[in-house]
C-alpha cells in the first residue's frame, strides 16, 4: 500500500541544537516591559511577533509593565518559531561577575562592556522552544530577541557555547557573507598555545548538532590563515555542505582531510569533532597558505 504523498519539511541539513542558548547580563534594575521586546507590528523598534508571560492570568496590563522575575514566551508571528525567556536575578541565578572579569575572557575587552558585565543586575535567559525547520528564520528571530534586550537594559549578551561576551551591537553582522546566514554571528574561533604548537579549532558548530573542527601544529604565523579557513569552512557548513569523514578541503596539492577527532576530553568530552590534517610530509601552516593564497587571487 502507497504512503500518502506528503513530503518532509526542506530544511538546510540541520537544526538547532536544544542546548543553544545565550543570557543577557542587564545591567538595569527595572527592566523593559515584554511588549517592548516583541509585538504584532514591530512598534517602537521591537521585534516583529508576540510577546506574553507564561504566568499570565490574562491581564493585558501586564505586557506593558517592567519585566519581573518569572517565563515568558516570544513567538514570531507564523509562530513557528517560540523562544522562552527566564527573568531572575544574579543571585538567584547564581552569576558572579567578577568569575568573568578576573578571567583570561575578559583581557583586551572594551571597557563598556566590562562595565555592564560588572554591573550586572538581572539575568534573562533566552532558549528555543521550538523552530521553523528552515532554520535561518529561526536563528535571525533569536539573536534580534536577544539584541533588544540587551539595547533596552544596558546589557551584554554572553554565548557561553561559543565562549563571548557581546555588546548589542556587536552582535549582528553586516554586510553578511550570505543573505540566510553568517558564520561570524555563531561561531568563534579560538587557538590555545600547546607544547606542539598552536591547536586552532571552532566553538560554536555545536549549536546546531554539527561537529566542531581543529587543526593542530600550527604556528603563530598561521593564525590568519586558520581562522579565514575555519570560518570558510564553517560557513559552507552552515549554507547546507555537511562533512563527511574523509571529505576534503583546501586548495589542490595541499587539502585537508577531515578524520574523527576530538581527543582532548578536557576541551572535547561529549562534543563530535573533526580534526583537519594537511597531506603526509606536509605541515598544516603549508596547506593553509596554498589555500590563502589561491583566494587571494580569486578575490
Amino acid at each position: 500500500m502507497r504512503g500518502w504523498p506528503f513530503s518532509k519539511p526542506k530544511t538546510p541539513g540541520f537544526g538547532i541544537s536544544r542546548g543553544y542558548f545565550v543570557t543577557i547580563l542587564s545591567s538595569k534594575s527595572v527592566m523593559p516591559s515584554i511588549a517592548e521586546i516583541a509585538n504584532p507590528g514591530g512598534a517602537g523598534g521591537a521585534v516583529e511577533g508576540m510577546a506574553v508571560p507564561l504566568q499570565s492570568t490574562g491581564d493585558k496590563e501586564v505586557l506593558i509593565k517592567p519585566m519581573h522575575r518569572g517565563a515568558y514566551a516570544v513567538a514570531t508571528k507564523d509562530r513557528k518559531t517560540v523562544l522562552k525567556l527566564i527573568v531572575m536575578s544574579k543571585e538567584e541565578a547564581g552569576y558572579d561577575p567578577e568569575s568573568f572579569l578576573n578571567s583570561s575572557l575578559a583581557v583586551g575587552r572594551d571597557p563598556e562592556l566590562l562595565l555592564r558585565v560588572k554591573s550586572t543586575w538581572t539575568i534573562g535567559q533566552l532558549v528555543f522552544e521550538s523552530h521553523d525547520p528552515m532554520v535561518y528564520s529561526a536563528l535571525d528571530f533569536f539573536l534580534g530577541t536577544a539584541k533588544r534586550i540587551a539595547d533596552l537594559s544596558d546589557g551584554v549578551v554572553a554565548d557561553t557555547i561559543s565562549q563571548r561576551y557581546l555588546l548589542p551591537e556587536q552582535m549582528l553582522v553586516q554586510p553578511r557573507l550570505d543573505k540566510r546566514v553568517d558564520v561570524r554571528e555563531h561561531v568563534d574561533i579560538k587557538f590555545e598555545v600547546r607544547p606542539d604548537g598552536l591547536h586552532a579549532y571552532t566553538l560554536g558548530m555545536q549549536k546546531f548538532a554539527i561537529p566542531e573542527y581543529e587543526i593542530m601544529n600550527l604556528l603563530d604565523e598561521d593564525q590568519g590563515p586558520a581562522l579565514r579557513f575555519l570560518l570558510a569552512l564553517c560557513q559552507s557548513v552552515l549554507l547546507g555542505d555537511m562533512t563527511e569523514s574523509g571529505d576534503n578541503f583546501g586548495a589542490p596539492g595541499g587539502l585537508f582531510a577531515a578524520r574523527e577527532g576530538g581527543f582532548d576530553k578536557r576541551l572535547w568530552e561529549g562534543i563530535p569533532v573533526f580534526e583537519l590534517l594537511p597531506p603526509t610530509a606536509m605541515l598544516p601552516g603549508e596547506a593553509l597558505r596554498l589555500w590563502d593564497d589561491a583566494l587571494q587571487q580569486a578575490g
